[in-house]
């Protein structure tokens, strides 16, 4: 594991300020909100056409939303395309890029990985993390805006709570600056987050407060478990 699971649980909410260009500023936050549980990841490269039914909601700013199922689009890559606005990623996600077109006022997307069969996989300190996950990516942009990217609702492996590099929801907020305009006026974001796949498709389920709490307590019950045997 990147670390042991008391270190993902410490991380709580978390930010973090990533230049985007002189004048612009993309922060990254960390929101464990509800856990999700899955059984194990398939591997850690995952590209544009291996993550199918993933939910992606685009909120436009004179109100109203639009969500569309995620499909491939060939052999590497995928996307959904909506009204006045589309997101495809090309290739393997810790280094293809994600594209964000639209021609209408949208004030943020979400995306639910876990619809998907697939979890974004965060930087975490730059080691790897969750078994299966390898090494991860946060959002990041060469963008002239201010942005706010949020990953919420933590993933833990069945049986252990989480570590702190895996979440199932990504909403990126761009706040009093609604992305793109006219249709004489479309604006393109170009990004980069790395997701990973579940080993069983379908699996994925959030799991209530109290279990949360009981994950927990089985985690800290092993530790000491160890420890005393360790010093036996």
């Amino acid at each position: 594991m990147k670390k042991k699971f008391l270190a993902g649980m410490a991380i709580g909410l978390m930010s973090l300020c990533i230049a985007g260009t002189a004048s612009s500023t993309v922060t990254v936050v960390l929101d464990p909100g509800t856990t999700n549980i899955t059984t194990a990841l398939t591997g850690f490269s995952t590209n544009g056409a291996m993550m199918d039914g993933m939910g992606v909601t685009a909120y436009f700013q004179g109100g109203g939303s639009q969500t569309i199922n995620w499909a491939s689009t060939n052999s590497t890559d995928g996307g959904v395309t909506g009204t006045g606005w589309s997101l495809i990623e090309q290739g393997d996600t810790f280094s293809g890029p994600w594209t964000l077109t639209a021609s209408v006022q949208i004030s943020k997307i979400t995306i639910d990985a876990g619809l998907g069969n697939s979890v974004f996989d965060t930087t975490f300190g730059g080691v790897e993390g969750t078994p299966g996950s390898a090494l991860g990516l946060s959002f990041t942009s060469a963008t002239s805006r201010d942005i706010l990217a949020t990953y919420k609702d933590a993933i833990a492996l069945s049986g252990f709570a989480p570590v702190g590099d895996l979440y199932r929801n990504l909403t990126i907020d761009f706040g009093n600056t609604p992305f793109g305009g006219a249709a004489t006026n479309v604006e393109q974001l170009v990004f980069n987050t790395d997701t990973d796949n579940l080993s069983i498709s379908g699996d994925i389920q959030s799991t209530p407060e109290p279990a949360t709490m009981i994950l927990l307590g089985t985690g800290l019950a092993g530790l000491i478990a160890v420890q005393r045997k360790k010093t036996v």
